[in-house]
């Protein structure tokens, strides 16, 4: 068994505890962010009977996303067929006719999702990136870019869905590479050049990043070893990540990436010491890296017989906030058990 000092194991508890011991942090208003930017482009430029109409059926629509992740399918058919409507009105131009159209497409490919009608989903999400490509290049919505890499999230979800976690995993990470100026493209047939990025606000390019980063590490909880090791190649193959992740535009998960390579190449050691600065840090506004990576340090516990720290891990575990029941499994939660 590998000989771990007894100082690196109390610097992973104290970290862990001081870790645990700070709140998410999410910084609120990036959602609101992308919606007020497009809301003030929809006031400047849309007739006001426009703006009433996609008011009132945008609002059957997001009724019909609540509806659909409480599984209630049926009403969520009936919400969108009524959101529907302003796309069949003589009334309402051409570009506010996109842009519902495209929002619409996006909602019911979630619908096709929890039917596990992938290939619907896709001509959907197709659906709604063409339309979002229009609206950029003809009436001026820049903004609209990053709903286009919210879409190809969507995609990486759905291969992961359709246990296509290779393909799942090669998207994301170069999604991550466009979003660190790695790459001018993205695969799809799309205008993605990235002077499109510069027009975009820091604010929702980093949320966005750690959104994507979050799927990753939430793809990869749970594999195997040896199935761990081959899709963590694959994200590598795609990114430069920087040795020194204070350079990183993005430290928190570049940091986060290097914690999961270290475990997966089973160097315990630099796995310890540096998980120990990560997960000091606490939840911040990426839990589920944090999670992740005390999944990791859950699995080396058992393996040390470090079952002091095991036990204690497992019993904070039924405390965890926004913890998905993926993740609830892996260290023996019931998701019933947890609590609010």
């Amino acid at each position: 068994m590998l000989n771990v000092s007894s100082q690196l194991r109390q610097q992973i508890m104290a970290s862990y505890r001081q870790g645990r011991a700070k709140s998410i942090q999410i910084p609120q208003g990036s959602a609101d962010l992308f919606s007020e930017k497009l809301q003030a482009l929809m006031a400047r430029r849309l007739p006001l009977q426009d703006q009433l109409l996609l008011r009132r059926y945008s609002n059957a629509c997001k009724q019909g996303v609540m509806a659909v992740r409480h599984r209630q399918l049926i009403t969520a058919q009936q919400l969108f067929t009524e959101a529907r409507t302003p796309l069949q009105m003589d009334t309402l131009s051409r570009e506010a006719k996109l842009l519902h159209q495209s929002f619409m497409e996006q909602s019911e490919a979630y619908l096709d999702y929890c039917h596990h009608d992938f290939d619907k989903v896709y001509i959907r999400i197709e659906k709604a990136l063409a339309l979002d490509v229009i609206l950029e290049t003809a009436y001026g919505y820049d903004i609209l870019l990053m709903h286009r890499i919210q879409l190809l999230h969507n995609l990486v979800r759905t291969e992961a869905r359709r246990l296509n976690f290779e393909g799942a995993i090669a998207l994301a990470s170069k999604i991550l590479g466009y979003l660190d100026g790695q790459l001018e493209t993205l695969p799809t047939p799309h205008p993605w050049g990235f002077e499109r990025m510069g027009l975009q606000p820091s604010r929702l390019v980093t949320a966005m990043f750690a959104q994507i980063t979050s799927e990753v590490a939430l793809i990869l909880a749970g594999k195997n070893h040896n199935h761990t090791r081959q899709l963590l190649k694959v994200a590598t193959n795609h990114l430069q990540l920087q040795a020194n992740p204070n350079k990183s535009s993005h430290p928190h998960c570049n940091s986060w990436f290097f914690v999961k390579q270290a475990f997966v190449d089973q160097d315990i050691i630099t796995f310890l010491e540096q998980a120990s600065d990560f997960l000091a840090e606490g939840l911040a506004d990426t839990p589920l890296l944090w999670y992740t990576t005390i999944i990791d340090l859950l699995s080396l516990c058992n393996a040390l017989g470090w079952l002091d720290l095991s036990q204690e891990i497992t019993i904070d575990a039924l405390n965890w906030e926004n913890l998905p029941y993926q993740l609830a499994s892996l260290v023996s939660i019931s998701p019933s058990a947890k609590t609010a």
